[in-house]
C-alpha cells in the first residue's frame, strides 16, 4: 500500500535514526546482550562481505557515532589464510570530540553549556551594540568636524548592562517615606548627595587604587631611575570616581621648570627625546609579565601611553604633560567657593561617561573641560536654591540653549563675547590661519576660555558639542517632568542609572584586590606582634617591618624617586548614615582583625585570588 504522503527525510549528518534508540533500550542495558550482539553482528559481516555498497553506506548511516566491534569473549577465533588466528577485539564506542568546531562555535557536549555560553555571547553582544552606538555617533561628530562640514546632533543613549535592576534598589534611590514628605527639588539634592558618596572610593577601594600607583610607578622606575613620575589629574585633585582613570606625568631628567611655559607644549627638540624616552618605556611596559593590558602608545599634543591594569581594571595614562600646578590651583579655589561643586562635577561626569561623550580622542570633553563648563554654568546662570539640585538643572538649561555658533564664554573674567571678533588662540596660530596653512574650527565648535591660560580653547576638541546639546535636550525634559510628577523611585534614574550595573563587576574586583592588601598587611602587623610578644630582638622586628614596608611599596629607592610635595591622593569617607542609606551590598569596609588573622592556617582560606578577567571597556 502506497502512502498518501511523501515522506519526510532527514538530510543532516548527525540525524537520529531508530537503530540508535533500538540499540539503546535492548542492547546497551546489559553485558549478555552486548555480546550476543556482537557475534552476531560478526556473523552477518563475515556471510554478507559481498553486499551492495549502497547498503552498507545507509547502514553506516543509521548507527551514526555508534560503532560496535567483536567482543573477545564472544567472537570465536576464526583462522586466517595463513592459519593464524584473528586478533580479539572489545566493544568500542566512538564519540564526537568536543573540540570539533562548528558553524557556531566550538562543539559542547552538554546542552546546559552550550546554552550558558550563547548567553553570554549575546549579553556580550547587546553590551557592544548599545557602546558601539555611542561609538557611530562621536565618529559622525569627528568626521564632520575634520571636513569643516556640519551634522545634526542626536541624543546619545546611555550604554547599558543587559542585566536589568530595580530603581528603587539603586543605592542612592531615597526610602519611600523620605519620597512621600520631602520636596522634589529636596529629593533631587538628597539624591545627588548620595550619589557622590556612593561614586568616590570606598576604603578598600582606595587602598587598590594606591596600591596601583605605587607598582606604576615602581615599575617605571625600575626601567627608567633617572625619570620622574607625578600623579596629576582628577586623582590629584580629589575628583576621581571609583573607575576614574589614574593619570601620571613623566619628567625628563634634569628638566627645568618653567612657570612661564607652564600652559605651552614643549618645544620640538624637547619634544623629541621625551619622545622617544615615551616609546621605548611603551616597549618595556608591554613585556611586564602580563601586569597590563591594551597597551597602547598614542599620538597627541601631549602623546601618553594608555593600558590597563590586569588585576583592578584600572585604566592608566602616562603623559608628556606640562606642569599644572596653575590648573589644579584653580580647581581647588572654585571648589572652595562652591561646597556643592563636587557633587554635582560627580553626577554630571557619570552623565558624560556612561554616554561615551568624554572620550576626548573621539570629540568628547574631558574632565577639566567639564568642570570648567560646570564653573560657567553656575556663574553666568545661578539657581535661586544655591546647591547641587537647582545647579543641575541651571547647568543643563544654560548649555541646552547656549548658541555655540556666535559666543563664547570666559570665566575670568565671567562674560559672554562674540568668539569671532575675540578669538581665543595664540598668536602663533592666529599667524597660520591668516597664512592659509590651517583650517579654521567649524563655526558650531565650543569656545571656552581656559581661565588657567586665556589663549586655550577648552571647546577646540569637543567636536560632539551637537550631540551633547541635544542629549541635554531630552535630559532636562524627562527631568521637568520627573520633578513635576513625583511618581519615580529616584529622579537620578535616567542621568546617572545605568551606571550601578556597568560599574559592579569593576568595582567587586576592585574592592577584592583592597581586601587583599588589608588582609596582606594585617597578617604582617601579626607577625610583627608576634615577634614583640615572643622577646625576639630589635633587629629581627626591624627586619620584620622592613619586609612589610617593601610590601607597600615604601622601600628607600622609591621614596627617594618620589617628587618632593607630591600629596598622597585622599579619599573622602562617607558619613554613617550614608553608609547606611547608600552603600552597595558588595562593598565590605569592616577591617580585619590582626589576631583573627594571625590565627589563620596560613592565610589561604582569608585571602582570595584576584579575577584575572578584565571587564571590557
Amino acid at each position: 500500500m502506497q502512502s498518501s504522503r511523501s515522506r519526510l527525510t532527514c538530510r543532516a549528518r548527525n540525524r537520529f535514526t531508530p537503530s540508535i534508540a533500538l540499540w539503546q533500550h535492548f542492547i546497551a542495558p546489559g553485558p549478555q546482550q552486548q555480546r550476543l550482539y556482537a557475534a552476531f553482528s560478526t556473523t552477518t559481516t563475515t556471510t554478507t562481505a559481498a553486499a551492495d555498497e549502497a547498503t552498507r553506506e545507509e547502514a553506516a548511516g543509521d548507527v551514526a557515532n555508534v560503532v560496535l566491534h567483536a567482543n573477545a569473549e564472544a567472537t570465536p577465533a576464526t583462522p586466517s589464510a595463513k592459519g593464524e588466528p584473528r586478533p580479539r577485539r572489545g566493544l568500542v564506542i566512538r564519540r564526537p570530540k568536543t573540540d570539533k568546531p562548528t558553524s557556531q562555535g566550538a562543539w559542547q557536549e552538554y546542552k546546559r553549556v552550550a546554552s550558558v555560553i550563547k548567553n553570554a555571547k549575546a549579553e556580550w553582544q547587546r553590551r557592544e551594540a548599545s557602546r558601539q552606538r555611542s561609538f557611530e555617533a562621536l565618529t559622525l561628530a569627528k568626521n564632520a568636524s575634520k571636513a569643516l562640514e556640519d551634522y545634526e546632533g542626536i541624543i546619545v543613549e546611555p550604554m547599558v548592562n543587559p542585566e536589568p535592576v530595580k530603581e528603587s534598589s539603586l543605592p542612592w534611590c531615597p526610602s519611600r517615606a523620605e519620597r512621600e514628605d520631602m520636596s522634589a527639588m529636596d529629593r533631587l539634592a538628597l539624591e545627588m548627595e548620595r550619589f557622590c558618596a556612593y561614586a568616590k572610593p570606598t576604603r578598600l577601594e582606595q587602598r587598590a587604587r594606591d596600591h596601583v600607583i605605587k607598582e606604576v610607578r615602581r615599575h617605571v622606575l625600575e626601567r627608567m631611575p633617572d625619570h620622574t613620575l607625578e600623579v596629576f589629574g582628577s586623582e590629584r585633585t580629589g575628583l576621581a570616581l571609583a573607575t576614574s582613570d589614574i593619570d601620571f606625568r613623566l619628567i625628563r631628567p634634569h628638566q627645568i621648570p618653567d612657570p612661564e611655559r607652564a600652559h605651552l607644549p614643549p618645544r620640538p627638540m624637547q619634544r623629541s627625546k621625551a619622545l622617544g624616552g615615551l616609546q621605548k618605556l611603551h616597549s618595556m611596559l608591554k613585556d611586564t609579565s602580563g601586569t597590563y593590558l591594551i597597551t597602547i602608545f598614542r599620538y597627541a599634543r601631549y602623546p601618553l601611553i594608555s593600558l590597563q591594569h590586569r588585576t583592578s581594571t584600572l585604566d592608566i595614562q602616562i603623559v608628556l604633560a606640562n606642569d599644572t600646578t596653575q590648573s589644579r590651583d584653580i580647581i581647588q579655589r572654585y571648589l572652595k567657593e562652591y561646597p556643592y561643586l563636587l557633587t554635582l562635577f560627580t553626577v554630571i561626569k557619570t552623565i558624560f561617561e556612561i554616554r561615551g561623550l568624554s572620550d576626548v580622542f573621539r570629540g568628547g570633553f574631558g574632565s577639566y573641560s567639564l568642570f570648567m563648563m560646570i564653573v560657567a554654568s553656575i556663574q553666568h546662570q545661578p539657581h535661586a536654591r544655591n546647591d547641587a539640585a537647582g545647579a543641575l538643572v541651571n547647568f543643563l538649561r544654560f548649555w541646552r540653549d547656549f548658541d555655540t555658533t556666535k559666543h563664547g564664554v570666559s570665566i575670568e573674567p565671567a562674560e559672554i563675547f562674540d568668539k569671532q571678533a575675540v578669538p581665543v588662540r595664540t598668536g602663533k596660530v592666529q599667524a597660520r590661519l591668516e597664512g592659509g596653512e590651517v583650517n579654521p574650527l567649524p563655526i558650531y565648535m565650543l569656545c571656552l576660555r581656559d581661565p588657567a591660560d586665556p589663549t586655550n580653547d577648552l571647546g577646540r576638541k569637543g567636536a560632539a558639542i551637537k550631540h551633547v546639546q541635544a542629549t541635554f535636550r531630552s535630559l532636562l525634559q524627562r527631568l521637568v517632568h520627573d520633578i513635576q510628577m513625583k511618581t519615580r523611585p529616584t529622579l537620578l534614574g535616567p542621568l546617572v542609572g545605568p551606571v550601578y550595573m556597568l560599574n559592579l563587576r569593576r568595582r567587586e574586583q576592585l574592592e577584592a584586590l583592597g581586601k587583599r592588601l588589608e588582609l596582606e598587611k594585617m597578617k604582617e602587623l601579626a607577625a610583627v606582634a608576634k615577634a614583640i610578644r615572643e622577646g625576639r630582638d630589635v633587629g629581627d622586628r626591624k627586619g620584620v617591618e622592613g619586609a612589610v614596608e617593601v610590601k607597600e611599596g615604601r622601600g628607600t629607592k622609591e621614596a627617594g624617586s618620589q617628587e618632593a610635595g607630591s600629596p598622597e591622593p585622599t579619599t573622602q569617607q562617607p558619613t554613617s548614615s550614608e553608609i547606611t542609606t547608600q552603600q552597595p551590598t558588595t562593598h565590605q569596609d569592616s577591617p580585619p582583625n590582626p589576631q583573627e588573622v594571625e590565627e589563620q592556617q596560613g592565610g589561604e582560606t582569608a585571602i582570595q585570588k584576584d579575577k584575572d578577567t578584565p571587564y571590557p571597556s
